[in-house]
């Protein structure tokens, strides 16, 4: 990485655009009748490689990991492993995300306990292990059905900070673990090390300081397991608080201090915030950039994405897609696809409704619907996946930068890509499913320009 950029180890600044996965999470199975994930298969991957994905950030579940006390489910690795392979034979990167969703599938409020009014029940979601679970009788019921807004759940979080019965070791010991069985591969370009921390039961900035020490433990142990292969991106977010509003206290940065990490928020600014216009999406983008500049890392939005009527909707995405050619990032839209049973859909009484924002499913059958064309025209437009040295202009029309090595670029639909190219030799222009691929050969100052 060198100057806020992502880049590989030619020294090209990569831009990671995909999506996320859910299909390997261990979600709670709120509905016995409903399969709370779709089945994730190599064609998933072949639909992504037709947009133009070049990144999946995939989720994994602790509780899949570690499901009894110091286990490691190779059963389950394995499962891992094929879709880094499925995804790197298809040009796709794996970001592995250690996902949880209010602490795990053990905070469900159970049958028959009813919540005193306005509260409502908790339903199950993802992450840690029932063992790990350590809620000291808290309540499970929710204010308005907010999953993080559950007394269990930050009783939860504060266990795990305070390393109640050594499971925040447990988890670092896991991260070890599958650090280890990824040490050599280069598809997977980091791990993310935990999504959407709540801040436990302690004020702001105590919160960042125990988030950030939980960090550099897993952190540490990563590298440790890398020994003997090569150091990988370490993915780290904010609070679940700075996600929902965009303001919230940092970890302090020498938790961090490690050459490879990515401050990586997820920016829903515009779309599911708590105001859909405070902050904008530039200001969020903004916002999200200091957090970067505080860390001196590279900026990548872990997740990011729109849930209502593409029609409404398209413009706000082209406008998201905007910005990140502005600063020059990637990112993760949420989701690839959604199952009929995932808490999501359970916690909002869905269930009887398509599922999802880029492939639909038709619920409750679980038929494929396709793709949502809204969504996936401007998720698939074009850009520089690959460019030698300094990328230094993205825009709706082209790029610019200045180094010397191998030129990647995207360009989507049937019809051939009307080109002027300044600074590039042994141009090439590839047509696949789903558009084209460029690539070149740059020795200087560069420009590639569609008419």
């Amino acid at each position: 990485m060198t100057d806020g950029a992502i880049t590989d180890v030619t020294g090209r600044t990569v831009l990671l655009r995909g999506a996320n996965v859910n299909q390997l999470n261990d979600y709670a199975q709120n509905d016995p009748a409903l399969p709370a994930t779709a089945p994730l298969e190599r064609a998933d991957f072949t639909r992504m490689a037709t947009l133009g994905f070049n990144v999946v950030r995939l989720t994994v579940a602790w509780s899949a990991l570690e499901p009894t006390p110091g286990a490691f489910d190779v059963a389950y690795v394995a499962r891992i492993r094929e879709a880094v392979r499925d995804a790197k034979d298809h040009g796709i990167y794996t970001v592995l995300d250690m996902h949880q969703d209010a602490w795990g599938k053990a905070v469900g409020t159970p049958q028959g306990v009813a919540c005193p009014s306005p509260l409502k029940p908790g339903v199950g979601w993802d992450g840690a292990p029932a063992w790990a679970t350590l809620t000291d009788g808290w309540s499970t019921c929710t204010l308005g059905g907010i999953r993080e807004s559950s007394p269990a759940v930050a009783r939860s979080f504060q266990n795990f900070y305070d390393d109640t019965q050594g499971i925040q070791g447990h988890l670092v010991n896991t991260w070890a673990r599958l650090a280890g069985e990824f040490k050599d591969e280069p598809a997977v370009v980091g791990y993310d090390l935990l999504n959407e921390p709540n801040p436990g039961l302690r004020d702001p900035i105590t919160a960042a300081d125990q988030i950030g020490r939980y960090y550099q433990r897993a952190i540490t142990a990563i590298r440790q397991a890398e020994q003997g292969g090569f150091a990988h991106l370490v993915f780290f977010e904010p609070s679940a608080i700075w996600s929902a509003f965009g303001l919230d206290a940092l970890p302090p940065a020498h938790y961090v201090a490690d050459p490879l990490v990515v401050f990586a928020p997820h920016l829903y600014s515009g779309s599911i915030n708590v105001s859909s216009e405070i902050p904008s999406i530039e200001e969020g983008f903004r916002l999200a950039l200091d957090g970067a500049a505080r860390y001196g890392a590279p900026l990548w939005t872990g997740e990011w994405g729109w849930f209502g009527d593409p029609a409404a909707d398209a413009d706000q995405v082209d406008r998201f897609v905007n910005a990140m050619n502005e600063h020059r990032i990637g990112g993760a839209w949420w989701s690839w696809t959604q199952a009929c049973g995932d808490p999501h859909a359970v916690r909002d009484g869905n269930t009887h409704k398509p599922q999802g924002n880029l492939n639909k499913i038709d619920c409750p059958s679980g038929t494929q619907l396709g793709l949502v064309e809204g969504f996936a025209r401007p998720l698939s437009r074009a850009y520089p996946r690959a460019a030698p040295g300094n990328l230094e202009e993205v825009t709706s029309t082209g790029f610019a930068g200045s180094g010397t090595g191998r030129l990647e670029a995207w360009y989507p639909g049937a019809e051939r890509p009307d080109l002027d190219t300044t600074g590039v030799t042994d141009l090439d222009l590839t047509q696949v499913d789903g558009g084209w691929r460029l690539t070149g050969n740059t020795a200087g100052a560069y420009r590639v320009t569609q008419h």
